[in-house]
């Protein structure tokens, strides 16, 4: 009897593999609709790459994707919009990490 393998958690502020817009054209359809000036930057981006340099090319793609899912996922928007609440509590790092630096354990 073989165990099956475990699920890992998916995070919700990392981009998923296989997640997302699978092409350029997804891609661009989904920027346009999360914002115009997005789909600007990465038109203007994507006109400027070297064909001859594929790594360059991947790397543009992943960072779009990663800045779609900064804009659209609602995990992250709420995260943003409790950073900036005047009322939400504030930690120090000392409070967070602990005095020697390492986080404590019931944090």
């Amino acid at each position: 009897m073989s165990a099956l393998p475990a699920e890992e958690p998916t995070n919700p502020f990392r981009t998923q593999q296989g997640g997302g817009p699978r092409t350029v054209t997804q891609l661009r359809a989904a920027l346009t609709a999360a914002s115009a000036a997005d789909r600007e930057e990465f038109e203007a981006q994507l006109g400027e790459l070297d064909l001859d340099d594929p790594e360059e090319y991947a790397a543009l793609v992943r960072a779009w994707r990663h800045r779609l899912v900064m804009r659209t996922r609602p995990e992250i928007l709420a995260a943003v919009a409790a950073s900036t609440d005047p009322a939400a509590p504030r930690f120090t790092s000392e409070e967070i990490l602990g005095a020697d630096g390492h986080q404590e354990a019931g944090r």
